[in-house]
This record gives structure tokens, sequence and C-alpha cells, in this order.
């Protein structure tokens, strides 16, 4: 989503050569396809005991022609538990969640939960901003993002299949379609 070598030519938010311009105004079906994705493939990488660290919207690479999401820019993922070890660690604050900012904080699926409800807030709406008058969803969805970035862990989803399972029922309440069959086939 960050083309880095015409990033200043293409302001990502507002020049339709953007891959991100054009990326967050994809039709509801496709953007919420893709997010689901990404949210898949993170429970993967819990299901393999790995955290991701530095995962951002330039770890998401989007083919336009293919409808295809790609995820890149892994190499910082590690075992879990993972212990922060330096303070901030590597990614950018807007998909980081509390404890990546306090050395010898527990970094888990948990942590994960939170970056995954970050990318949906900018994805869909607000980034750090996360009042619901930027959100470009239904408010059931919303709902389910915010508690996915609560900054207290006690109150976050607790694994990345149980905000998923949530992710699923907001979809169905707020009405919006399921996307492609990968959707439906996990409901």
């Amino acid at each position: 989503m960050n083309e880095h070598w015409t990033y200043d030519k293409h302001p990502k938010y507002t020049d339709e050569k953007s891959a991100f311009y054009k990326y967050i105004r994809l039709d509801s079906t496709k953007l919420i396809s893709s997010l689901y994705e990404i949210f898949e493939f993170h429970k993967f990488v819990s299901s393999k005991n790995y955290v991701a660290i530095d995962f951002y919207d330039g770890s998401v690479m989007y083919d336009f022609n293919t409808d295809k999401t790609i995820i890149c820019d892994i190499d910082l993922y590690r075992r879990k538990p993972y212990i922060n070890e330096m303070g901030r660690l590597w990614g950018s604050s807007r998909f980081m969640s509390p404890e990546e900012f306090n050395k010898g904080d527990i970094i888990d699926e948990i942590t994960n939960v939170y970056t995954m409800g970050a990318t949906a807030f900018v994805f869909l709406g607000g980034e750090k901003d996360r009042n619901f008058d930027k959100w470009h969803m239904g408010k059931n969805l919303y709902e389910v993002a915010l508690k996915a970035v609560n900054p207290e862990r006690k109150n976050r989803y607790q694994t990345i299949k149980e905000f998923i399972e949530n992710w699923n029922n907001a979809l169905l309440l707020d009405g919006i379609p399921e996307g492609d069959s990968s959707i439906s086939s996990v409901m």
C-alpha cells in the first residue's frame, strides 16, 4: 500500500495514483474480503506460534487485476510469546498496541488482536482517530474493531480466532456483503 519509491510524488490519501488511495476505495465486498485474508493469515501465524512484529499497511500488497491480497515483509515476526526487549518496537504507531512501546511487556496473540483491529481502522476509517464518524462501515463492525484496540489487554479479544468470529457476526448484523466464498465458508 505504500510505494516507497514514489511516496513523495503520490500522497497515499489524496492521490489517485496511490495504491492506498485505490485500495480504501474498493467496493465493500472486495475490501472486506481483503481484510479477511489479512486476519486469516495472522490466525495462521498464531497457529504456528508466531506473533507479528512490524506489521503495517506497507506489509500489504493488493493486485487490483486479480483482487488478491499478498502479505510481505514479515521478517521481524517472532516466536510467541515474545518479550519486548527494546521499548518501542519497530513499526508504525498506527498499528501498535501499548505493549509494543514498553520494555519487558509480553507480545503475544492478544497483541496481534490489537494489530488486526488497528488494521481495520486504517483501512476502514479513522486510523488513530477511532470515532464512529470516521468509520466507513456499520456500527457492529466498528464495535468489534474498537474492542480489539482496547488499551487494556484483558478487555480485548483473547485470540485472533475469537476476533474473526465476532467480525463475521458483525458483518451479518450490519448487512455487509459477505464477499467471496472464503468468507462465507468459515461463518
